[in-house]
């Protein structure tokens, strides 16, 4: 049975991960994704994002992402974006945040599958550029740790995984220090007439408030938290692939949230998100 990992590479599937509300990063979104990789790949996509009416954000990402088979069942995925963020307020343009992450096959028994991910989002991006909240900043400003697994059955698959950022952002306007998350997500995978196509039920729970900076006397900062940040997001995520050639593959991914969440202060918020890329098998 070929191995099957999570891959943090374009939807970190192939194509951007962009995949909707809280998921505009290459964090815990990226993990539990279904993939059969050759020993190793690269990928270029870009994405589209935005935020709903809450604050009107437009998000564009193009993402340059790559798989490495270092050992048998054993990779090391490497992602990172150069991100847009626009709005009323005005406009961002950046590198995004670094993720690194392994993968490891623990099982690989027709029809069955199992393997986790254990990585990290590593702050590359300013936090400050032109003087504008976190929101629009091309990256969290946090060294985020990211923890997952998959265990897939047949065409079904099933990902639980977890985000956990103990850091505060430099960003001057908010301070802004995020709360953990969990993502639970369960999937179908078929092949129709030489497409793959996927669909999926992405469910995150922030599991408590974030907080940002509410006054500043000298050097010192308070700190409260915002109301309703801690809430709950489900995300109906379609995705396809198709192959150009033996080595070359072109993907999308489109998603909607179905419980949307209404607090924006990170950034993260989409009520709707495409991307589409190509990945290279070397």
């Amino acid at each position: 049975m070929t191995a099957r990992v999570l891959i943090p590479i374009g939807a970190l599937c192939g194509f951007l991960n962009v995949l909707s509300a809280q998921c505009s990063d290459a964090g815990v979104c990226s993990l539990g994704q279904r993939s059969e990789p050759s020993a190793h790949s690269v990928s270029l996509s870009y994405g589209f994002g935005k935020s709903g009416k809450t604050d009107s954000l437009t998000f564009h990402a193009i993402e340059a992402a790559a798989s490495i088979e270092i050992i048998p069942g054993g990779r090391l995925l490497i992602a990172v974006p150069f991100n847009n963020q626009s709005g009323p307020l005005g406009s961002v343009s950046g590198i995004g945040d670094l993720t690194v992450a392994w993968h490891q096959t623990l099982s690989s028994s027709e029809p069955w599958a199992v393997g986790f991910q254990v990585g990290g989002k590593i702050a590359l991006a300013h936090v400050n550029a032109e003087n504008l909240p976190q929101a629009y900043q091309s990256g969290l400003g946090t060294n985020d740790l990211l923890l997952g697994v998959l265990v897939q059955y047949s065409e079904w698959n099933a990902a639980l995984a977890y985000q956990y950022s103990p850091g505060r952002s430099d960003n001057r306007l908010t301070r802004l220090k995020r709360g953990d998350d969990l993502l639970v997500r369960a999937g179908y995978t078929s092949m129709v007439d030489g497409f793959r196509l996927a669909g999926e039920i992405l469910a995150i729970k922030r599991l408590h408030r974030s907080s940002i900076v509410t006054s500043t006397l000298g050097q010192l900062e308070t700190f409260g938290d915002v109301p309703d940040s801690d809430q709950a997001q489900v995300n109906l995520v379609g995705r396809g692939a198709y192959p150009l050639s033996e080595t070359v593959e072109i993907g999308f991914v489109a998603a909607i949230p179905l419980l949307k969440r209404e607090v924006n202060v990170d950034g993260l918020t989409r009520s709707i998100a495409l991307s589409a890329g190509l990945t290279v098998s070397l």
